[in-house]
């Protein structure tokens, strides 16, 4: 006890000696702040493109195998905005079973685009920064807020009408009562810790939640099968819908469910850099997506429509539904399982944020700063903005605002369009890792702006800029309507056409072409300095033998 007590106080110590070794001049305190300047470490001359996590994952980092990335997928399906996917696709009349293959023709588009996009990163072991922070910010937000939702059923399990009869004086106005914001606070402080736990590491998170969360979600789903024995599990006021109308309907809604992968697939390389090796993303994320979504979707379809045909109200949303089923049945024994399954999702939403939302969120801000900050440092600085953005307001009353979100995808859908142009097409696989961070390089192209990917995204977007005009209730032609209810499609199909043809344009590309594909790889270029066969990265390993110095003190 006393040696311990002793390596507690030597480790104070040195901690207040850093501090004012910091504070003693302005010099040592822009010293201390500063991130690493590269992977590796420190450098004698620093790259301002570069800090610790933009350089190139060393082979320490490559901790993440096929049963990571199938675990990430499975449990990002099993979560509460999954459940109550189906809620915007049946209210334009698709029945269940439509709704069903809507889904998973959506998911199954976007594990095809997640693993396409995640080939490089796999491979090259780097980023794809895309600068969408303002949205990422909002989603980080509202996902910490639906977390406090289900922590506050949780609450209610444990105290009862102590905690529900907790006087309220928060305004309507606000959007949150008392109990809702004791719940955020509680998950806020509570999932704080996670965020320094090392990304190499993270994914034992993902691990845990795909095997606690499909039973919890699996049990409400056949407590309201239960509950609605007998009176079916369609939607009645379901009108059926058949031709040309019932076509349009299913191409909207698939449209739309793989719109709500776009942030994914556009951010997945920031995980996919860990892979262990090329392939490991492949076949893993390939059937995960689809199946663990379109699972979880079709058990919230079905039994909301089980609860809405027995209660008569069309519950989507899993904490409001819990929070009725207390209501109509308070014993010992609903309380207990209902906060099991609230705590399920508790974790489902804090897992889903990280991978999601907050750890690409700091995989882009540091972009703007890379000299002050890095994946950690803009991890926290994504958890306090996504409070200070009052989503419980958003969620509340900006019905136009989130309408934009629903929406939004179609400017992230020419990302992957010219992403995957130009690194299967126009590159032939091969990336000259010397050259990513060389002001002046050949990926300097003009003046730091690609002016053949900026000309492709705007061609891309513009056609779709009426049919999305039209979701705010601006009247616009049947034709420019249509066109938006295949918009992702479209957008990313012509994004890579226009791309292509704009870089046979000048000698662009034309070096990697004569290569053979991935060539760069296989002569073990893909790390500076490093024998790629060779790699530790190959081989796994513990966490403890595999996470470096730079991963472990990203302050």
């Amino acid at each position: 006890m006393e040696k311990y007590s002793a390596s507690v106080k030597n480790g104070v110590t040195r901690r207040i000696a850093v501090v004012q070794e910091a504070l003693s001049s302005k010099e040592a305190f822009i010293k201390a702040i500063e991130t690493q300047e590269s992977a590796t470490g420190r450098l004698e001359h620093r790259n301002h493109w570069k800090n610790e996590d933009l350089d190139i994952s060393p082979p320490s980092h490559w901790t993440w195998a096929w049963y990571d990335y199938a675990a990430f997928w499975w449990s990002y399906g099993f979560s509460s905005g999954v459940w109550s996917l189906g809620s915007s696709l049946v209210t334009i009349g698709l029945t269940s079973w439509q709704v069903c293959i809507c889904v998973f023709i959506g998911y199954s588009l976007g594990a095809l685009g997640v693993v396409l996009h995640s080939r490089s990163a796999s491979t090259y072991h780097f980023g794809f920064q895309v600068e969408s922070l303002v949205t990422c910010t909002i989603w980080v937000g509202v996902s910490l807020i639906q977390g406090g939702y289900f922590v506050a059923v949780c609450l209610r399990c444990i105290f009862g009408h102590n905690f529900t009869d907790i006087p309220n004086h928060i305004p309507a106005s606000a959007g949150i009562n008392i109990q809702q914001m004791i719940a955020l606070i509680v998950i806020w402080f509570g999932s704080l810790p996670l965020l320094s736990v090392p990304i190499p590491r993270i994914r034992r998170i993902f691990s845990i939640k795909s095997f606690v969360v499909p039973p919890v979600t699996i049990g409400l789903f056949i407590y309201c099968m239960l509950q609605g024995k007998g009176k079916g599990t369609e939607f009645k006021t379901t009108v059926p819908m058949t031709g040309s109308t019932l076509a349009w309907a299913m191409l909207s809604g698939i449209n739309s469910v793989m719109g709500k992968t776009s942030t994914l697939v556009v951010n997945q390389p920031d995980i996919a850099r860990y892979a262990r090796t090329r392939n490991t993303p492949v076949w893993s994320q390939a059937l995960a997506l689809p199946i663990g979504n379109t699972g979880c979707a079709a058990l919230g379809i079905f039994a909301t429509a089980a609860i809405k045909n027995s209660w008569g109200t069309a519950l989507w949303n899993p904490w409001d539904l819990c929070d009725e089923i207390l209501t109509r049945n308070w014993t010992a024994g609903t309380r207990t399982w209902v906060f099991i399954v609230n705590a399920g999702f508790v974790l489902s939403q804090v897992a889903g944020n990280l991978g999601a939302n907050v750890i690409p969120w700091g995989a882009d801000s540091m972009t703007f700063l890379p000299r002050f900050l890095n994946i950690k440092r803009g991890m926290y600085l994504a958890y306090i903005l996504g409070v200070c953005i009052v989503p419980w307001k958003i969620l509340k009353s900006a019905s136009s605002f989130l309408a934009f979100l629903g929406g939004y995808s179609i400017f992230l859908g020419p990302f992957l369009g010219i992403f995957i142009t130009d690194y299967f097409v126009i590159h032939k696989g091969n990336i000259f890792i010397e050259d990513l961070f060389l002001e002046n390089g050949r990926y300097w192209y003009h003046g730091g702006v690609s002016w053949r990917a900026c000309g492709a995204y705007l061609i891309a977007v513009v056609w779709t800029l009426p049919g999305f005009a039209a979701i705010f209730g601006n009247a616009v032609p049947l034709g420019w309507r249509e066109l938006y209810k295949v918009s992702w499609v479209f957008v990313c199909a012509v994004a890579g056409v226009t791309y292509f043809g704009l870089c046979m344009i000048g000698d662009f590309g034309k070096e990697e072409r004569r290569m053979v594909f991935e060539q760069m790889y296989h002569e073990g270029r893909a790390i500076v300095g490093e024998d790629v066969e060779g790699s530790a990265g190959s081989s796994g390993g513990s966490d403890v033998e595999v996470v470096g110095v730079s991963a472990e003190k990203k302050v």
